[in-house]
């Protein structure tokens, strides 16, 4: 059975998970593709950072056990799925009708996405091309998004974040890599990172939005210090006792109900 793209580069990354490299001959005929193909797709999860293309092959990246590199959009929609759409219902609770908004290239950002559809008239800036193609009929809704590269895997534009509109947005929703006292709101790749700091710099109100397996960990970048935190969305199987080391520090956190089941 032919497999999808995202499924085939999904399945590369386990198998390089697993073993620690892979070879292109290996993965052509296991997969049933010429060898161009899986060269191509290499190529692709090389430029996000996902493993090193080697002769004839790809290693896992240096460090990756230290945190895990950025996966496909599609890949990071799936996990969490519950989480995201529970804390999308609470962010989209906060927006007025006519409110400019930001959205990043995050999945629980784009969570958020379903529940702007009752809104007539809404300003929005985003990088992320999922979250402008779904208002693609809503004339009500206009569209700000930056110039750039276009990361494919994930769907964002990065690069110039300088491209941004000068606007004033009454808030902005963003998603993080991890959520700690020490590495504050923080993320695993440096272009996206300038995006988000330049995006939040427009907003009057940021809003973090993240789900209970972010809490505890540090990715390589920071995108907001600890102390320049003011508000977060997650669900109420985030750890007690860092909610409440947050809530100390004068951050609120609201914590939406996420059921065992």
């Amino acid at each position: 059975m032919t497999l999808f793209v995202t499924e085939r580069r999904r399945a590369i990354l386990n198998r390089l998970k697993a073993e620690g490299r892979v070879s292109v001959k290996d993965l052509s005929e296991e997969m049933r593709v010429s060898a161009v193909t899986i060269r191509q797709d290499l190529r692709t999860l090389e430029r996000e950072g996902l493993l090193e293309r080697t002769y004839g092959g790809a290693v896992s990246t240096p460090n990756s056990d230290d945190f895990p590199p950025e996966l496909p959009f599609e890949l990071r929609s799936t996990r969490n799925r519950q989480a995201k759409m529970m804390i999308g219902a609470a962010a989209a609770a906060l927006i007025k009708e006519g409110s400019g908004i930001a959205l990043d290239a995050s999945t629980t950002a784009y969570a958020i996405v379903p529940y702007l559809k009752q809104f007539k008239k809404l300003t929005i800036v985003t990088n992320n091309l999922a979250v402008a193609q779904s208002f693609l009929n809503r004339p009500g809704v206009e569209i700000y998004v930056p110039g750039g590269r276009l990361k494919q895997t994930t769907m964002s534009i990065v690069g110039r974040p300088e491209a941004l509109p000068d606007i004033n947005l009454n808030m902005g929703f963003f998603g993080a890599g991890g959520i700690s006292l020490r590495g504050g709101m923080s993320d695993i790749e440096p272009d996206e990172v300038l995006m988000k700091q330049m995006m939040i710099a427009r907003c009057i109100k940021p809003v973090i939005v993240v789900d209970d397996s972010k809490w505890g960990r540090t990715a390589p970048y920071t995108v907001l210090p600890s102390d320049q935190i003011t508000h977060i969305i997650t669900t109420n199987q985030a750890p007690a006792d860092l909610v409440e080391e947050f809530w100390r520090m004068g951050i609120h956190v609201d914590t939406v109900p996420l059921s065992q089941s």
